[in-house]
């Protein structure tokens, strides 16, 4: 029988770390003109979408892993508007809610990718600061705004990354066969969240309980937890 450190050393992580920017969408270092000009038109409709006026839009950004060189074929690209949230809603909760619940249903009832790869739109404030390590490229103006600096990572010898990946999966898994209720997926989600801000914060991109959400997402794990959480409420709000 395996012990554990023998199994941590056989589960293999999806998340990849590459010399080069993925070529699908990048000439070098340059964003590949029809990848730029799908990604404007992307954000555009999202903001038509969510009711944020085009005036309002200081610029459109790309980020995430396909503008690093952490990226899989599980990875989406996030397309950023960046925007003086204040100006949408006086209630920075309520801004907050408001476009988390029209991106929740903008990716219920659309399915669009550029070559492979599914969009992921989100309105970001002005003020944000972005994580240490994470490249930025600015659609509008066609230029990198931080640019990523290649390290050597190598995410299969790190045990801890595994260990707390491990653990969560295990987590999940132990939440669904026992139904536990809306309480314990709330808290579970309130963790996620709470601990991915703060190693962004503190570590950037490669911040290990940011891997481990990454993780966990190319795994399929955060979407079963979304359905099932989901199922629960159905399931509270029939009459059989």
């Amino acid at each position: 029988m395996k012990n554990f450190q023998e199994f941590l050393s056989e589960l293999k992580l999806t998340l990849q770390y590459h010399d080069d920017l993925n070529n699908k969408l990048w000439t070098d270092d340059k964003l590949k003109p029809d990848v730029k000009a799908a990604l404007i038109k992307f954000g555009h409709a999202w903001a038509d979408f969510a009711k944020i006026p085009k005036s309002m839009i200081q610029d459109i950004v790309m980020t995430g892993g396909n503008a690093n060189f952490n990226y899989t074929s599980k990875s989406d690209i996030d397309v950023h508007l960046i925007v003086d949230r204040s100006k949408l809603f006086s209630d920075p909760k309520f801004v907050e809610e408001y476009l988390q619940d029209k991106k929740s249903l903008w990716t219920l009832t659309h399915n669009i990718d550029v070559y492979g790869y599914p969009l992921e739109p989100y309105a970001q404030d002005e003020n944000i600061k972005y994580p240490k390590n994470q490249g930025v490229y600015s659609l509008m103006n066609d230029k990198w705004i931080a640019k990523p600096i290649h390290c050597d990572y190598d995410f299969q010898s790190d045990h801890l990354l595994k260990q707390k990946v491990q653990h969560f999966m295990h987590a999940i898994d132990h939440m669904i066969k026992h139904h536990m209720g809306d309480e314990s997926f709330n808290n579970m989600k309130a963790r996620f969240k709470s601990m991915r801000s703060a190693s962004l914060e503190k570590y950037g991109e490669f911040g290990r309980e940011n891997l481990v959400f990454k993780e966990l997402r190319n795994r399929g794990y955060i979407d079963k937890m979304n359905k099932y959480e989901a199922s629960l409420k159905d399931k509270e709000l029939s009459l059989k």
